[in-house]
């Protein structure tokens, strides 16, 4: 009955999860794919862990099942640590250090629910810890030390200058531990080394022995944990393990970097101690493990860096204790025997290149490391067809639910012409392939069948066609251009985005899109397509209304990389890439106006490296592609609120008229109107996508403007103008004759 009812309150807790959440899902790998910075455990099966983009997982069943949020209390800022008080009342903080962000939540629920708490600091957060439900504290760069006793109303926000008497230069405070009410414990960075803080009374005053350990220790010191008021422990940078037995009154220093002389044990996350000989230490790719109190350890390698090492307390009553590391791309190991084994919760972790959908349940997704997964229910559930970690895989496409073709290159070396062609083949879903390798090739990017029989595959300097459904294939012409191949019908396709056939492939011809770096294209008809890419390190979208023969720019998005473009009508469609920070977060931006403007749908996937691919198989339904898959279902549309304040929008009654007289000679006048003051920008291009004029960049009020265009040496053709105010832009086209 007991078991019933907790799978019920599981069940439940999940469904208004999933229910209050909008826009992109995780599908793969489940739990999701995030890093994870820490985790908090309440007891043997229910612990609660954070991480990028406002990520909280928590689960009631030892982490068979997790429930996941993003943008947690509607945050994109990463959380670096979590701490509850009893089972309902817990807080999460974190911060962004570039841009000089922060974040604080708080839930009273279990962390069903999150509420930003505001405080008076932008200063970015690491660790935050409450000793009961009122008297609390966070800690972040600079040295900065929040306290409340009110729950979190009210906060004394002080520098530990302030507290020590003089000016210590201390660079970052990165985590706490309280072994009583009064005293507590902080570690960080900072110029003066030896960077140990204690309080005798809860958090009022600090204290900072500047001669604790000689010679002193410069480094930054990472993680501290305590079994008892005597037994502490601390790790960090330079292989830095540190010991006290009483009370951290004297801390005794070993630097396992030299004993052990191996490079990865330079930087230790995280350390705890199950008593006062069995502990462990973890980081870049690694659990060490000690049961002589840290004077040996060994080793057991992981794929991926880990951050964070809890247990559950000890109740004396427990002869094997439950506990989890968490870490980089939403790494998750348990042990359920107090450290003896460590097992995986988390699905293994590949990157994605290509995914393909031949109904709402049927798909496949492709990558590095040869991986194909299959999935026959949504998405819900994926199953590995193949791995080979002498294989990449660019593309894949399905005829149909049985008729299945994966392409891409056989990896021989490091170098880029160390490879060859490869195209596998299914004609039962997926259950066996097929192999063909193509030695004369070095490689596929692209694949598309026109109907059921003819397919196009496009290569590193080829392009490949079959007539019989994949079983053979010819090639058919060299020195293409690398990149995607689409066919509108069977006889209008493009390869590249700029070489085009309008006969099946029997002839081809070059056409010229303005973009120096082109990333990706789409045509939604045999007249209007898009194309994404970069210019000089800028971002380019471009729309053409004639087939590909004039290309000219629409829209802004954020400052970053786009790969990958659908559209499935004229003006419905989605970009996929990464925006510009520290870690090139990925990204996902929708237009609804044929690309003229542009919102962010605030993916759940914090990617190195971004998006690679987009796939909609409809308004609703569709997936995405990098380190992982997500999935909508509602087109991708979002009740996230954004804090970074850059999500792009159109100001209201913003408006460019068209240029009259047109077509010109040799003036026009250009109309437009401001419903508020900006910076306003207003160029001319040429085809080509080059500025030929900037006819105003400067400040102006909101109100009704007129400019007349002047042409000196300008030759007859179609011509571009934009406006540009804040995120809002406008591109109409005018014609000048000569």
């Amino acid at each position: 009955m007991k078991t019933k009812f907790l799978s019920l309150v599981i069940l439940l807790f999940m469904f208004e999860q999933i229910s209050a959440q909008q826009g992109w899902q995780w599908q793969y790998p489940k739990p999701q794919g995030n890093t994870l910075r820490d985790i908090f455990v309440f007891n043997q099966n229910t612990a609660i862990a954070v991480g990028d983009l406002g990520t909280v997982i928590k689960t009631y069943d030892g982490g068979e099942n997790w429930n996941v949020q993003h943008h947690a209390g509607g945050t994109d800022i990463d959380l670096y640590s979590v701490h509850f008080t009893d089972t309902l009342n817990g807080w999460a903080a974190g911060g962004i250090w570039f841009t000089n962000k922060n974040v604080l939540l708080k839930t009273g629920n279990g962390g069903k629910t999150w509420t930003e708490i505001k405080t008076d600091t932008t200063l970015p957060y690491n660790s935050v810890y409450f000793v009961n439900v009122d008297t609390g504290f966070v800690f972040g760069e600079d040295g900065i030390i929040l306290r409340t006793t009110d729950g979190g109303n009210s906060w004394d926000t002080r520098s530990i200058n302030s507290y020590i008497g003089h000016y210590l230069d201390v660079f970052e405070f990165l985590a706490v531990t309280f072994i009583d009410k009064q005293t507590g414990f902080l570690v960080g960075a900072g110029y003066y080394g030896n960077e140990i803080y204690k309080t005798t009374d809860c958090g009022r005053t600090w204290q900072w022995n500047e001669q604790i350990i000689m010679p002193k220790i410069y480094t930054g010191l990472y993680d501290i944990s305590f079994i008892n008021k005597d037994n502490g422990f601390i790790v960090g940078d330079a292989g830095v393990f540190l010991k006290t037995t009483d009370g951290g009154t004297t801390w005794k220093y070993l630097n396992l970097w030299e004993k052990y002389q191996k490079e990865t044990y330079q930087y230790f996350n995280s350390v705890f101690f199950a008593d006062t000989l069995k502990g462990w230490i973890v980081g870049a790719g690694y659990i060490l493990e000690t049961t002589d109190g840290g004077e040996s350890w060994t080793e057991k390698e992981t794929n991926v860096g880990l951050l964070k090492v809890r247990l559950a307390a000890n109740n004396n009553t427990l002869t094997n204790r439950s506990g989890w590391i968490v870490g980089g791309y939403g790494s998750i190991y348990r042990t359920i025997d107090t450290g003896n084994n460590w097992i995986s919760q988390r699905e293994n972790n590949y990157h994605f290149n290509s995914i393909y959908f031949a109904n709402e349940n049927t798909g496949w997704a492709v990558g590095n490391s040869g991986i194909i997964l299959n999935t026959t229910d949504g998405g819900l559930s994926w199953y590995k067809q193949n791995q080979n970690d002498s294989l990449s895989f660019s593309s894949v496409y399905a005829i149909d639910n049985q008729n299945v073709f994966a392409v891409g290159a056989v990896i021989k070396g490091l170098s880029i012409f160390d490879r060859n062609g490869i195209i596998f083949r299914s004609i039962n879903g997926g259950q066996t392939w097929a192999r063909q390798t193509c030695d004369t090739l070095l490689g596929f990017n692209s694949i598309i069948f026109v109907n059921n029989s003819v397919g196009w595959i496009s290569g590193t300097g080829a392009l490949l066609k079959t007539n019989n459904k994949g079983l053979t294939w010819e090639k058919i012409i060299s020195n293409v251009p690398d990149g995607k191949i689409q066919f509108i019908n069977e006889n209008i396709g493009w390869v590249g985005g700029t070489l085009k056939t309008i006969d099946g492939g029997k002839n081809w011809y070059h056409q010229v899109i303005p973009i120096t770096s082109l990333n990706s294209f789409n045509f939604v008809s045999t007249e209007i397509g898009f194309a994404v890419g970069s210019s000089n390190g800028n971002n380019n979208i471009l729309r053409t209304t004639d087939g590909g023969n004039n290309w000219f720019p629409c829209g802004v998005t954020p400052n970053g990389y786009n790969f990958s473009i659908q559209f499935i009508n004229e003006t419905t469609g989605w970009i996929a890439g990464f925006v510009y920070d520290i870690n090139r977060t990925s990204t996902i931006i929708k237009t609804t106006d044929g690309g003229y403007t542009w919102s962010d749908q605030k993916s759940p996937a914090k990617y190195e490296g971004g998006l690679s691919s987009i796939f909609l198989l409809n308004e609703n339904i569709g997936w995405a592609v990098g380190e992982g898959i997500i999935k909508t279902t509602t087109g991708g549309v979002s009740g996230i609120k954004d804090n970074s304040g850059s999500s792009p929008s159109v100001p209201k009654e913003i408006e460019l008229f068209q240029n009259y007289p047109n077509p010109f000679n040799p003036s026009t006048t250009i109309s437009y109107r401001l419903s508020k003051s900006g910076f306003v920008s207003i160029k001319v291009y040429d085809i080509l996508g080059s500025v030929v004029n900037t006819l105003i960049e400067k400040w102006q009020s909101a109100g009704e403007y007129k400019i007349i265009w002047a042409i000196n040496n300008l030759s007859s053709g179609v011509y571009f103008y934009t406006l540009r105010i804040g995120e809002y832009l406008e591109t109409k086209k005018m014609i000048l004759i000569r």
